[in-house]
């Protein structure tokens, strides 16, 4: 296999879309895949990308190419 699997558990579905969390300014970025896995960011699939929720009061900021 060489592309890397979505880090929800359970889900063997191929991933997508690399998401960040900036804890400070409470905001979470969903961007393309990474390059490289990173082991501070999470790698979703194209339905847990799209299902992405956060906490009350943070932003989401999503990449260009991934909004339908």
């Amino acid at each position: 296999m060489y592309g890397r699997l979505c880090s929800k558990v359970g889900c063997a579905r191929e991933a997508v879309a690399t998401l960040t969390y900036d804890y400070g300014d409470q905001m979470a970025a969903l961007g393309p895949l990474g390059v490289e896995n990173d082991p501070h960011a999470h790698d979703l699939c194209a339905i847990h990308a799209e299902r992405l929720s956060v906490p009350t009061g943070w932003i989401v900021v999503r990449h260009e190419t991934l909004q339908a």
